[in-house]
């Protein structure tokens, strides 16, 4: 813990780096996702088909890492 409160230059690199982390989060998160959605529908199309459920993971994927994000931007 810091014994002086930051400057507001402190403060701004503090909050630029925060984004910064974030935007890396999100576009990491967003490639593995991407890469993990053709992977589920090249599985399925192999096994006959099944859209509907390629759809289903897709949201389900992008409801937990909203759920990640907003746990991170939040810190708990």
């Amino acid at each position: 813990m810091a014994s002086s409160p930051p400057t507001i230059d402190e403060r701004d690199a503090n909050l630029d780096a925060l984004q910064a982390a974030v935007d890396e989060f999100v576009q990491s998160e967003r490639t593995r996702l991407e890469n993990e959605v053709k992977f589920l529908r090249a599985v399925l199309e192999a096994r006959g088909g099944a859209p509907d459920a390629s759809q289903q993971n897709l949201a389900a994927a992008g409801a937990l890492t909203q759920t990640e994000i907003d746990a991170f931007i939040v810190g708990g």
